[in-house]
C-alpha cells in the first residue's frame, strides 16, 4: 500500500504520521501543528521543514509521488498516476491481502454485542448493540486482528425471579407454548403493572431468583425453558440480519465462576462490608462497586467480572470492545477501575452507543413501550416491494430481492448514524430507500455489476490496466478504502465506513454521467471497465463489513 509505504519512511525520518485532511489538497499531508513541532524541535521554520521533507520525498519515491507542495500551512502530498494504478491492481488482485495488515495478525481482540435479554422480544432496541458490534468486528477481522465475536446472553438476574413469580399465578404453559415469546413478555408486563399495586410480588421475586441461584429445581426447570423458547427466536432473528457470532454464553454460564472472583478480590484485600454487603471501594469520585448483596446474591459487576477473567484465560486478548448502551456508562467505568485493581492485563474499550428512542420518551419491554425487529422488518420489505414493482416489476426474485433490500435499509439507516448519539426512531428513517441510503448503494453497485456484464458479452478481451484523467477522481476515493476502515477501527466507529461507502458511490455515478463507458472502441471500453471493476471490488468488500446484500439486478 503506497500510503504505508511513504508513511513508514516520514516516520522513520521525522518521526510523526500521515494525516487526512480536509484542509489539505493533496492525497494526504503533514498538517500546520505537525510541521510547527518539528521546526521548534529542529529551531527552524515550517516552510523550511516542508520544502526538507518535499525534496527527500521526490528523491525516495519519485515514480510515486508526482509533487509535494507547502501550502496554506500544510505539506500536501500528490500521488503520481503510476501510484494510483498500483495501488488499483492490488484492490483487483487480492482485496483480502490488500486490507490485512500484517502488525495486527497476533492481536486478539474479542467483542461483546447483541447480548439480548432471555424471555423478551427482540426489539428495534436491542438493534444498534447486533448491528455495530458485527461491523465493528468484521472490520477488525479484515484488518488482520484475530476476532472473537461472544453473546454474553442476559438470561440471569432478578428480572427472572419476577417472570417465575409471573408464570406461577398467571401463566398458562399450553398457551405460552403456542407463542412463547409473545406470552412471557405479555406476563412480565403483567407482573410490573401488579406490583405498582402490591408491593410483596417483589419480595416474591427476590425469593424466587435465591431459590434459582440456589439450584431450586422447579426454578431451574421454569428458567431452562425460557431459556430454550428464546434461543429459538433469537437464532431465527440472527439467520435474517445475517449475525454471525462466534459464541453465545449467558450470564448463567458464570455462575460457577463467581466465587473464583469473589475469593480473589478477599485475596487482595479489596473487598469491604457496606450494611451488610459486599464492595470494592474504588476512591474519591466514584461510587463503590457492589460485588455482593447482604443476601448473598451476585450482581451484575459481579457476573461480568466472572465473563472477563474466563475471557483473558480462555482467548488472552489485547482488548475487550463492549457495545452496549450509553446508559451503562458508568458501570463500566466501576468494571475498568476494579479490574486495574485486580491487575488483570486487558483493556477495556467501552464502545457506548445511543439508544433508539420513541417520539414520546424511551422504550420499555416492562411497560410494553417497544416497537418489534419484526414488524420494522416487515414495513422495510413492503416499502422495497412497492419501488420494485415501480421501477423493475419484471425482476426475476422480487420477493426475495424485497427483503434483502429492506434488511440492507435498516442497518445502513443504523450504521450511518453516529453510534454516541441517540436515535428518535420512525419508519422513514429507518427504511429510507433513496438518498444516502443502503438502497442507493446497492443501485449503484448493480449499476456497475451491469456495466461489466454488458463488457463481458460484447468482448472477449480482459480489463486493461489504465487511469485517464476522467477516472482520476474516482481513483483518488477508492485508493482511501484502507486509510478510511483503520480510522474506523481505531474509534469503533463504522458510521465513518459507510460515510465513505456513499461518497465512493457518489464519486463513481459522477464518472458514469461524464464518461461514456460502453463504446465501440474494445481497447477504450476495457480500459474504462478497469476502473469500474476497481469500485466494484471496494464497494463490495464494503458491503460484507457492513451486512448489506449484493445485488447484481435490482
Amino acid at each position: 500500500m503506497i500510503r504505508e509505504k511513504i508513511g513508514k519512511y516520514i516516520e522513520g525520518k521525522i518521526g510523526t504520521k500521515l494525516e487526512n485532511s480536509s484542509s489539505s489538497f493533496g492525497d494526504f499531508c503533514l498538517t500546520p501543528g505537525t510541521l510547527n513541532e518539528i521546526a521548534q524541535k529542529e529551531n527552524s521554520n515550517p516552510a523550511e521543514i516542508a520544502q526538507n521533507i518535499a525534496k527527500e520525498l521526490k528523491s525516495s519515491f519519485s515514480n510515486l509521488v508526482e509533487k509535494a507542495e507547502f501550502e496554506a500551512g500544510y505539506l500536501n502530498i500528490y500521488l503520481s498516476k503510476e501510484a494510483y494504478l498500483s495501488e488499483l491492481e492490488e484492490i483487483n488482485n487480492d482485496i483480502v491481502s490488500y486490507l490485512t495488515n500484517t502488525q495486527n495478525t497476533d492481536k486478539t481482540i474479542v467483542f461483546d454485542y447483541s447480548s439480548p435479554n432471555i424471555a423478551k422480544p427482540f426489539s428495534v432496541g436491542h438493534l444498534r448493540s447486533t448491528i455495530i458490534g458485527q461491523a465493528n468486528y468484521n472490520i477488525h477481522k479484515v484488518l488482520g486482528f484475530k476476532t472473537i465475536g461472544i453473546n454474553h446472553l442476559g438470561d440471569w438476574g432478578t428480572q427472572f425471579g419476577k417472570l417465575m413469580v409471573a408464570i406461577k399465578k398467571w401463566g398458562n404453559e399450553e398457551d405460552i407454548v403456542k407463542n412463547p415469546i409473545e406470552k412471557l413478555n405479555e406476563l412480565y408486563v403483567k407482573f410490573h403493572e401488579e406490583s405498582e399495586v402490591d408491593k410483596s410480588l417483589d419480595d416474591e421475586a427476590r425469593v424466587w431468583f435465591k431459590k434459582l441461584e440456589d439450584g431450586d429445581a422447579q426454578a431451574r426447570e421454569i428458567w431452562q425453558k425460557c431459556v430454550d423458547w428464546s434461543m429459538t427466536e433469537f437464532d431465527r432473528i440472527y439467520k435474517i440480519l445475517d449475525i454471525k457470532i462466534d459464541e453465545a454464553t449467558g450470564e448463567s454460564f458464570y455462575e460457577d465462576k463467581l466465587q473464583d472472583v469473589i475469593d480473589e478480590l478477599k485475596e487482595k484485600g479489596l473487598l469491604e462490608e457496606s450494611e451488610g454487603a459486599q464492595v470494592v471501594d474504588l476512591g474519591e469520585g466514584m461510587i463503590p462497586a457492589l460485588i455482593q448483596k447482604s443476601d448473598g446474591a451476585t450482581l451484575y459487576m459481579t457476573r461480568d467480572l466472572a465473563a472477563l477473567k474466563y475471557r483473558i484465560e480462555k482467548y488472552h486478548p489485547e482488548e475487550i470492545i463492549y457495545h452496549v448502551g450509553n446508559d451503562q456508562s458508568l458501570h463500566f467505568k466501576q468494571l475498568e477501575a476494579v479490574v486495574n485493581k485486580l491487575g488483570w492485563k486487558i483493556k477495556i474499550v467501552f464502545a457506548g452507543h445511543g439508544m433508539i428512542r420513541l417520539a414520546d420518551g424511551k422504550m420499555s419491554t416492562r411497560s410494553g413501550r417497544t416497537v418489534l425487529l419484526d414488524d420494522l422488518i416487515k414495513e422495510a420489505r413492503k416499502r422495497a416491494m412497492e419501488i420494485i414493482s415501480q421501477k423493475n416489476p419484471d425482476l426475476n426474485n422480487a420477493e426475495e430481492s424485497a427483503q434483502k433490500i429492506g434488511i440492507s435499509a435498516i442497518k445502513y439507516a443504523d450504521l450511518s448514524s453516529n453510534r454516541r448519539s441517540d436515535v428518535i426512531f420512525s419508519f422513514d428513517k429507518m427504511v429510507s430507500l433513496s438518498g444516502n441510503s443502503g438502497p442507493y448503494l446497492q443501485y449503484t453497485y448493480a449499476r456497475a455489476c451491469a456495466l461489466i456484464r454488458k463488457f463481458k458479452a460484447d468482448y472477449s478481451i480482459d480489463p486493461v490496466l489504465h487511469l485517464d484523467d476522467e477516472g482520476l477522481q474516482l481513483a483518488k476515493k477508492i485508493i482511501l478504502l484502507k486509510n478510511k476502515l483503520e480510522i474506523s477501527a481505531q474509534n469503533s466507529t463504522p458510521n465513518l465506513v459507510c460515510e465513505y461507502a456513499f461518497e465512493l458511490a457518489e464519486e463513481f455515478n459522477t464518472f458514469y454521467e461524464k464518461k461514456k463507458i460502453l463504446t465501440d472502441e474494445k481497447d477504450a471500453t476495457a480500459k474504462s471497465i478497469y476502473l469500474v471493476a476497481s469500485f466494484k471490488n471496494s464497494l463490495e468488500s464494503l458491503f460484507d463489513l457492513l451486512g448489506i446484500a449484493k445485488l447484481e439486478e435490482i
